[in-house]
């Protein structure tokens, strides 16, 4: 990096502020720097849009395949920004043709383990991509540019960013539900209600896609401007850059001290010469008195002090590799000027000490040397612990969760349901005339008997002949809100809905509130059912 070139002003700024500073760069080269990202941004969405076309059971992997490679498209814009900020002009066309080679180095590490997890990841860009580090050394300037609470302030951006994308998501689908939807439906989302049943809508999955592409083009060179902001203040904090401007500044240009060189030169010549002129016709000095003495004068004896060496635990701060020769002269230089007492950050005073107290520190200084080292062991351990019961975690939350996942949502249909809230609906367990069976046992006084064998033999029915999708921990009104989303669908009539919910009302009436319905309540919900699904419809039929 030739920071001599740069088209910013540095000063000193808080992380707060070099975060501002990337909105005013990227709202300076903000043309190139959008579409060195959209054209390789739109491909992948294409790509992904394609893929939603063919297995749309499988959107929403499609979806976590576009954002998951996104942090290798954001070195499109980054290319972009840092050739601007240090005076080189570069198109969009001349980013996409460089982003293949930019993407050595930490490219595995963010689309292996480091992508759940690497929200910081727009300060780290710059090491592997501008920096060109590797290995242990990015390892290294990682760590020495995330101090001072950069890297918290990078993860936190991350996060900020993420809720952006969110909101924008949800701003564009509402948007889209409101022209979409038909007047009667106050909500906006409802269009998009359907995205976990058994047959996902294409056209939503398409705008769901669409939507998050939309977000993340807006907000993904925001992060990379602002983040690349962040590591240009941390640097030229860390390496004091304004300083080394300022020391070039005041350079007097090579062309400028060629032509002055010579009549200095002259100059000097003269003088010299007028000088060795006029020692010539001066008298030789009167000697000192007590050398008249003939005494030889004693030397005075001066206090040979040890030299003020640099603090041990003083750390200097870490440089970057030599862009260039002219480079390290620069930095011999700064170093002369550093060596000064006044700049050089610490001060020797002489002091009496116990010896005793010397190996006492000594005696401490290795105590904790040791204990340092035992609590970065311990430190590791707990760091793996913690990520392994972070991924336990995540695995448990998506299995837990998985009936709103397609692909297990699939899964579970396929294990029909034989027992609901404890009841057993199997069809082998009824009776032949089922509502028959349930007014014996009404009259019989067994009422509770009675409303259980309705309702299990309506759950009965849904499954066994109309393929409802029940699970073993359903509620009563899990069941009822799957009855009403297979109505949408079309796969369940409305008047067995009807009789499913007159069942599910008696049941959870007696059941959890002793409420009994009255014999003519009974005997209605019994002649609906059996017109529905007992007797009376086999007679029709």
């Amino acid at each position: 990096m030739q920071i001599d070139k740069l088209q910013i002003e540095l000063r000193p700024r808080t992380n707060a502020q070099a975060l501002d500073l990337g909105f005013s760069l990227l709202h300076s080269h903000a043309g190139a720097a959008y579409m060195a990202f959209l054209a390789l941004w739109l491909p992948l969405v294409a790509v992904c849009a394609v893929l939603t076309l063919w297995l749309p059971e499988l959107s929403w992997a499609w979806l976590i395949l576009a954002w998951w490679f996104k942090p290798l498209l954001e070195r499109a814009p980054l290319y972009v920004l840092s050739r601007q900020v240090f005076g080189t002009a570069v198109t969009w066309q001349e980013a996409v043709r460089a982003w293949p080679g930019q993407l050595g180095g930490g490219w595995f590490r963010l689309i292996t383990w480091g992508r759940p997890i690497s929200a910081g990841r727009g300060l780290w860009q710059p090491v592997w991509q501008l920096e060109g580090a590797r290995g242990g050394v990015a390892s290294a300037r990682r760590s020495a540019l995330g101090k001072n609470g950069t890297a918290s302030s990078a993860v936190w951006f991350g996060v900020v960013c993420a809720h952006l994308e969110f909101v924008l998501q949800l701003g564009a689908l509402g948007f889209i539900g409101i022209f979409a939807a038909d007047g009667k439906i106050g909500n906006p989302f409802m269009l998009f209600a359907n995205m976990v049943s058994d047959t996902p809508d294409v056209l939503t999955e398409l705008l769901t896609l669409g939507a998050f592409a939309l977000s993340t083009a807006l907000i993904a060179p925001v992060y990379t401007a602002c983040c690349f902001t962040l590591y240009l203040n941390r640097r030229a904090s860390m390496e004091a850059w304004d300083l080394e401007i300022k020391l070039r500044q005041i350079k007097r240009p090579q062309a400028v001290r060629a032509r002055g060189a010579a009549p200095v030169s002259a100059l000097l010549v003269l003088a010299g010469a007028g000088m060795l002129l006029a020692l010539a016709g001066v008298p030789a000095p009167v000697s000192a008195a007590p050398a008249a003495s003939g005494k030889p004068v004693p030397a005075q004896a001066t206090p040979v002090r040890p030299p003020c060496e640099r603090p041990k635990d003083m750390r200097l701060p870490e440089r970057g590799p030599l862009q260039a020769p002219e480079q390290a002269r620069i930095r011999q230089q700064i170093d002369q000027v550093y060596a000064h007492s006044d700049l050089r950050g610490y001060e020797c005073v002489e002091s009496w000490e116990l010896k005793e107290r010397d190996k006492k520190k000594e005696i401490k200084k290795e105590e904790r040397k040791r204990s340092s080292f035992d609590m970065n062991l311990i430190a590791s351990i707990l760091k793996v612990l913690f990520i392994a019961l972070a991924i336990g975690a995540v695995a448990w939350v998506l299995y837990r969760y998985r009936h709103h996942f397609p692909s297990f949502e699939r899964a579970a249909k396929a294990r029909v349901a034989t027992e609901i809230g404890g009841l057993n609906i199997r069809a082998e367990s009824l009776p032949p005339d089922v509502t028959t069976e349930v007014r014996a046992l009404w009259a019989r006084g067994e009422q509770r008997a009675a409303l259980a064998l309705l309702y299990r033999a309506t759950l009965s029915r849904l499954v066994t002949e109309d393929a409802l999708a029940l699970r073993q921990g359903n509620t009563e009104g899990d069941c009822l809100r799957l009855a009403r989303q297979a109505v949408q669908r079309q796969q369940l009539s409305s008047a067995r809905l009807e009789v499913a919910i007159g069942a599910t009302s008696l049941w959870l009436g007696g059941a959890y509130a002793a409420r009994w319905p009255d014999d003519d309540t009974l005997l209605a919900c019994c002649a609906a059912w059996d017109a529905q699904f007992g007797a009376l419809r086999e007679t029709a039929a």
